[in-house]
Parts: C-alpha cells; sequence; structure tokens
C-alpha cells in the first residue's frame, strides 16, 4: 500500500502526507484487509463512516429480491466507497460491495471524519467535491439505463471494451438475464451491427 497515492484522491488533495498519515491512523480507525470474494459491505448495511480503499480493487453491485445482479461500478484503489452516504439520513449501502482483488481499506467512523473536516477546509472542501461528482455520475448511470435500449447498450459496452469475452459479467454489468444479452448479440449479428465482435 502506497499511501501517498491516497494525497490524489478526495478528501485529501492537497494535504500534507503526514497529516494523512496521522489523520488514518488515529484511534479509533482501522485497517481492514479483505480477499478476492470478500464483501466489504452487503447491500442494506448501515454505512458508519468513511470507507478508503487503499489498495485493490473491489465490485459495486445491486441484487434485487429475485437474485438478479447489476454491477454498478468497478473500484480501483485509491477511492472512496460510498461517501456520498456516510451523512445521509438513510446513511445505507445502495449497493453490495465485494473484493475482486485482496484489497486494505481505511475505515474512518462519521464522527471522527466530520471533526477532521471541521478542522480542515481542505478536506471538506474536497469532501463536498467528491460526492457532488459521484451525484453526476449517479445520474448519468440512471440515464444510460433509462433512455438506452438493451442494443444501444451492448454498441456503448462494445465502443467502450471493444469486446465481449464473458456473457455472464457483461449481462451483470448490464442489468440482463444472460439469454437476454445472446438474444440481442444474436439480433446485432444479424444486423450486421457487430463487425468482427
Amino acid at each position: 500500500m502506497e499511501l501517498s497515492a491516497l494525497l490524489k484522491i478526495a478528501p485529501f488533495r492537497g494535504m500534507d502526507e503526514d497529516d494523512l498519515i496521522a489523520f488514518l491512523f488515529a484511534t479509533p480507525n482501522s485497517l481492514r484487509r479483505y480477499a478476492p470474494g470478500d464483501i466489504i459491505a452487503l447491500q442494506g448495511d448501515r454505512c458508519k463512516g468513511l470507507y478508503i480503499l487503499a489498495s485493490g480493487a473491489v465490485r459495486a453491485g445491486m441484487v434485487n429480491a429475485d437474485g438478479k445482479e447489476l454491477t454498478i461500478e468497478e473500484i480501483k484503489a485509491p477511492a472512496l466507497l460510498a461517501s456520498a452516504f456516510v451523512f445521509a439520513t438513510e446513511n445505507r449501502f445502495p449497493v453490495m460491495i465485494e473484493a475482486t482483488e485482496p484489497c486494505e481499506l481505511f475505515f474512518v467512523g462519521r464522527d471522527r471524519f466530520m471533526q477532521a473536516m471541521l478542522s480542515s477546509p481542505v478536506m471538506l472542501g474536497n469532501f463536498l467535491t467528491d460526492i457532488s461528482d459521484r451525484s453526476v455520475f449517479l445520474s448519468r448511470k440512471v440515464s444510460e439505463f433509462a433512455l438506452l435500449d438493451l442494443k444501444k447498450r451492448i454498441m456503448k459496452y462494445l465502443d467502450t471494451h471493444g469486446a465481449i469475452h464473458n456473457q455472464r459479467e457483461v449481462a451483470q454489468r448490464l442489468g440482463v438475464t444472460r439469454p437476454s444479452l445472446a438474444r440481442a448479440l444474436a439480433e446485432l449479428a444479424k444486423e450486421g451491427k457487430l463487425g468482427g465482435n
């Protein structure tokens, strides 16, 4: 884990590395480690503080009552997890967070984080920018799913990723069943829109 990398993310941009280390390792903060496949938070769990992904990668996804999964975001360190929900009235994780690589994660309790921001206008300003940026990201995601049909979402995925290597993972990311994805891919191929994919 390279702590200096955390200085590149909100809310720590512009902070001195020694101040960051003092903040992260202060009592009662904790450093937690997770193996691939470990669940860091379940959808609906209370978000009791700031979760700082210092190393590794995670997948944020939603699961409905029928067990259908949708990947919302894949996140690589350094990053904050669910930061927009720390101070929410309904402060529950909107997604399940699962480690996809070995991870190290700092947990800073809500009250401790509030005290730190009150004593550091830089940290406070950075945090407000971060949660605003996340709101923009979520609004784009909602628009993407609400306004594009499945074939358009597939084409957008292919524009970004080049090819589909694993239909199950892509179906999960697009929030559809694997048979629906296969059907839409067959239609796109028949229409000649897939090229070499």
